[in-house]
């Protein structure tokens, strides 16, 4: 079972072109506002905000000298606090275009997982609970949105989210 504590919520993509390309400037021009957005909502603790790794910053090299390589991490006091910046904010129309920036992830590409402890969290924890996920699935110690919601006996927030 999943206890009920603040969650942390670790994701990773690959833009289908580097920052600085005008065909994935509309999420990399909206990431710092649907950050700020983040921190002004309700349950928010905190978010990597390193200012050098951040896709809005000119000279970002990415991850592991990948250039598309991007990755955020958050932590929230609740699971529903985090469901509902996701998917009832203005972050969930980015949510739903996606695929317009995005290449397809082998695997999972995000993970939660129950946060009871210090911020900042580790870069290192967030890859490591992602890849947890991916070779052992979902679990309490690392899992994704389904398993929370049934592990809480919530219904999804988004209908049609997995």
């Amino acid at each position: 079972m999943v206890a009920h504590l603040g969650i942390v919520h670790f994701n990773a993509a690959r833009l289908l072109h580097p920052p600085g390309d005008p065909r994935v400037a509309e999420f990399v021009d909206n990431t710092k506002r649907v950050n700020a957005l983040a921190q002004r909502s309700k349950g928010y603790i905190w978010h990597l905000a390193d200012e050098e790794a951040s896709v809005t910053n000119p000279a970002y090299e990415g991850t592991g000298g990948d250039p598309c390589l991007v990755f955020s991490m958050s932590v929230w006091e609740s699971f529903q606090d985090f469901e509902f910046f996701v998917y009832k904010t203005i972050h969930a129309s980015f949510l739903t275009r996606r695929a317009s920036w995005f290449a397809p992830w082998q695997g999972p590409n995000y993970v939660v997982w129950d946060f009871e402890g210090t911020t900042p969290v580790p870069t290192s924890t967030g890859w490591a609970k992602l890849k947890h996920l991916a070779d052992e699935g979902p679990s309490p110690v690392a899992y994704d949105l389904a398993f929370a919601r049934k592990a809480r006996g919530l219904t999804p927030a988004n209908p049609t989210a997995t």
